[in-house]
């Protein structure tokens, strides 16, 4: 008698799924490989009418991540497997007991990049806060992203009115500390980053780089300057000055205020050509290439700020100059400059005033755009105000600064809740732990519409069925407010729905039929720019609002960059934050050292190292890189072993307009560890 085939000898029976990747918000094309409910690769889309077959590293390698070891396949209550039944209702209950004591405001919840790019999972997340009647919510804004939503705010009446570029228009593209060919940009997000600043080049236009590290895209760039960390405000300042002392379009002259140009004016008077080339540490003539090359391509600018410049001490300033640059240059809202995507999904509407009242703990810190700032979330938990948390998609503790103190708040917590894909160091003491699904296991739409490179939307059905006991996150949110409230978040039983029916829900102010985003599926629907719409839809046709006071007071306070060995955040091609590195963790170094300052230190390439600032010490191997500028440490921050949150202050240098820490342009000491 014959016996079955060996397994191996078995042929493999695959099929392929389109899909897009929601690792971040360039959301790129691609072909997900299927073996029944083995994920065996990922590829580009060659036919994803944007990322033309792009994906990065980190896209391609979300086989590994999808199967890996330490998944979550089942809820847990106090470390203990139980089924959802009983996680659910001893966890609502346990919320029940603190919201009885203390009030609803003693709940809260933290919803970090993981579940950013799941907007089912978003949108039931805040239903649920909003059905017990909490308004303590802490997101990543106010840890890397928070200047550019209160800039936006401030100009032009909307904390999400983003700008995007048109690589196939602009002339000049002055990107200051950004690196979208590891990060696929900031403010604007484009898959093959590579292939779109080639093309600008090609072209006849020009691509600047500020950035105290020769980095990927520097090296793509007609011309990089490797400014001082810190002095980005200070040159943006000098180049606005520059430009208003030139003559202005007619289309920015009637974009913007006379008396603000005025105000600006007065207020930059200081910032002279030889303050900013010292602030920055390079020739004058290096600034004046840069102001001549912004003049001659007046109305096709596109300039944007990234986390170097947002997490600094003066990043807010940074990235209002930018606003101010690309008003008075004829470049904002227009064919050939920036322009505006309205919103399929989510549209843009003018916000009415909320307001915005101080932290209990910290009354110096406001809450803003519906959120505490997370800089305070050690203290609300130390002073009692905040009893139990429900953390989605994030590590507060590799995100927060200070570390050590994230992690003895959150072990405080009388109940913490954790609502995840893979585990981390959060899910070894929470009391609730709950398995949600990950990007390829779920139906989704993109959230981020107003930073895409194509304004619209797409669709993309789940790839693999859900394993073990996994549930999609706005089922386990719309569940837990039905067993705390007897709501139903989507107006039926979550048990009763899919994904499609929460996301057709989610879509009925769509002004496409969410028929036929469905049926468009990640290709999407586009939708081609309109231009000039924002200040009549925001700002009721008025001009920019470029001279906001609280911005104008800060400019005659702004400090000259610390002198000395400085820290700066920088991302990784291979590595997606505190989420464990499936293809190599070790492959790409955490630290990067100019040599002649490893020699000053004593450190030798390749060695471990100690970075100490005034909050901190962490420890780390080293690699020497030429293309660093002197005087300039960088460190990948977020990092789930040895995180750069621990040289970052909660409580020192706290910016009082958006509750952000100050991460960058830290002065710090290096050291070398014998080992």
């Amino acid at each position: 008698m014959v016996g079955p085939a060996d397994a191996s000898d078995w042929p493999i029976v695959t099929t392929e799924q389109l899909s897009y990747c929601r690792i971040c918000a360039a959301s790129c094309g691609i072909v997900v490989t299927v073996d029944g409910d083995q994920v065996i690769s990922v590829r580009g889309d060659s036919e994803h009418p944007v990322s033309h077959g792009y994906t990065c590293p980190k896209g391609r390698a979300l086989p590994a991540l999808h199967h890996h070891a330490d998944r979550i396949d089942e809820p847990r209550v106090d470390g203990r497997p139980v089924d959802w039944g009983t996680a659910l209702d001893n966890l609502a209950g346990r919320l029940q007991v603190v919201i009885d004591g203390h009030g609803p405001d003693a709940v809260g919840a933290y919803l970090g990049t993981g579940l950013a790019y799941d907007v089912a999972g978003w949108v039931a997340a805040n239903g649920w806060l909003a059905a017990i009647g909490s308004s303590r919510l802490f997101t990543p804004a106010t840890i890397d992203n928070a200047p550019v939503l209160k800039a936006a705010e401030l100009v032009a009446g909307h904390p999400q009115a983003n700008p995007v570029c048109d690589f196939t228009a602009t002339q000049l593209v002055l990107i200051v500390g950004s690196n979208p060919v590891v990060s696929h940009g900031y403010g604007t997000a484009f898959a093959d980053p590579i292939t779109q600043l080639r093309s600008v080049r090609r072209r006849g236009g020009a691509v600047w780089v500020l950035d105290p590290r020769r980095t990927e895209t520097a090296a793509l760039a007609d011309h990089h300057v490797a400014l001082r960390p810190g002095s980005d405000a200070i040159v943006l300042g000098w180049l606005v000055r520059e430009r208003l002392a030139a003559p202005l379009s007619s289309t920015a002259l009637e974009a913007t205020r006379a008396s603000d140009r005025e105000a600006l004016a007065v207020a930059l008077r200081t910032f002279t050509l030889e303050r900013a080339a010292a602030a920055a540490g390079i020739e004058p003539t290096t600034l004046i290439a840069l102001r001549d090359a912004l003049l001659a391509a007046d109305g096709a600018l596109a300039a944007w700020c990234g986390t170097g410049v947002t997490m600094s001490r003066d990043g807010l300033i940074a990235e209002w100059l930018r606003w101010v640059l690309l008003a008075i240059s004829g470049s904002l809202d227009t064919a050939h400059g920036m322009h505006f995507h309205r919103g399929l999904l989510f549209p843009l509407r003018p916000l009415r005033p909320t307001p915005s009242p101080p932290v209990a703990s910290r009354p110096e810190l406001r809450r803003w755009i519906g959120q505490d700032p997370c800089v305070a979330l050690g203290d609300e938990i130390g002073a009692g105000h905040l009893r139990a948390l429900v953390v989605a998609g994030a590590n507060p503790i590799t995100a927060f600064p200070d570390p050590a103190a994230s992690r003895t708040g959150l072990k405080a917590l009388e109940t913490l809740a954790v609502a995840d894909v893979i585990e981390n160091e959060l899910t070894t003491f929470a009391t609730h732990v709950l398995p949600v699904a990950g990007q390829l296991e779920r139906a989704d739409v993109p959230m981020h519409e107003h930073v895409a490179l194509r304004g619209g939307t797409c669709y993309s059905p789940p790839a693999v069925s859900l394993a073990g006991a996994r549930q999609p996150a706005w089922w386990v949110f719309a569940q837990l407010a039905g067993h705390m409230t007897g709501v139903d978040l989507f107006g039926r039983s979550p048990d009763e729905l899919t994904d499609d029916d929460v996301l057709a829900l989610i879509a009925r102010r769509s002004v496409v039929p969410w028929a036929t985003i469905r049926a468009a599926g990640p290709h999407g629907v586009a939708i081609e720019p309109d231009i000039g719409w924002l200040r009549t839809a925001l700002l009721d046709g008025e001009p920019w609002r470029l001279a906001p006071d609280l911005l104008v007071d800060r400019l005659g306070r702004l400090e000259n960059p610390d002198d000395g060995l400085v820290l700066v955040p920088r991302r990784r091609m291979r590595a997606n934050n505190s989420v464990a590195d499936p293809i190599d963790p070790d492959r790409e170094a955490l630290v990067l050292l100019h040599p002649l300052d490893g020699a000053i230190a004593g450190v030798v390439d390749g060695g471990t190292v100690a970075l100490t600032s005034r909050h901190g010490r962490v420890e780390s191997t080293v690699r020497f890189d030429t293309g660093l500028r002197r005087g300039v440490v960088s460190m990948s921050h977020g990092d789930r072993l040895r995180s750069s949150a621990a040289l970052v202050s909660a409580r020192d240098e706290i910016d009082d307009l958006t509750g952000m820490p100050r991460a960058s342009g830290i002065p710090i000491k290096v050291e070398a560890v014998d080992r």
